[in-house]
């Protein structure tokens, strides 16, 4: 028979196993919990900032004009904000040229400024014809540009 200070003693280690156990569990849930929002918030996160590929393509003039060095060779620069994509090969001696280079850049957002630098290549310095700048928005679109010096640039982009 135990006597009635180790019932006691007894009875309080099992109320403390048992609120050492409680707190385990409650700790093993709260980890639980939050490994479940940790993913739910860097998605909202994500959304906040949302990173997409940008691809600019099927980019093509009409009437580009003609300068004293003869039919123009004209090619494109391109821009998303500050970043320089790159730029399309030259097309020599014609007024409606085509490029088919396709441009994707990864970190673009909605509301970046895609800019495009229309230019003639010479021989000495290379004359700018005109600039396009939109503010880019989620989808695919076309649109024309109508250059400062003559002519008309026709580009589409997908951002999504």
């Amino acid at each position: 028979m135990l006597s009635r200070r180790e019932n006691s003693l007894a009875a309080c280690r099992e109320k403390s196993r048992w609120i050492g156990e409680k707190k385990d569990i409650k700790t093993t849930v709260s980890y639980q919990v939050m490994a479940f929002r940790l993913p739910l918030l860097l998605v909202l996160c994500s959304l906040t900032v949302a990173q997409s590929q940008l691809q600019l393509f099927n980019l093509r003039a009409t009437g580009l004009p003609s300068d004293l060095l003869g039919i123009t060779d004209g090619y494109v620069k391109v821009f998303c904000d500050s970043i320089s994509l790159g730029k399309t090969s030259i097309r020599h001696n014609e007024v409606n040229p085509w490029w088919e280079e396709v441009f994707a850049y990864f970190k673009a957002q909605e509301n970046n400024v895609l800019r495009l630098e229309v230019h003639d290549s010479d021989l000495v310095f290379d004359d700018l014809l005109g600039v396009c700048e939109r503010q880019i928005k989620l989808g695919t679109y076309e649109h024309d540009c109508i250059l400062n010096e003559g002519g008309t640039l026709h580009y589409a982009y997908t951002l999504g």
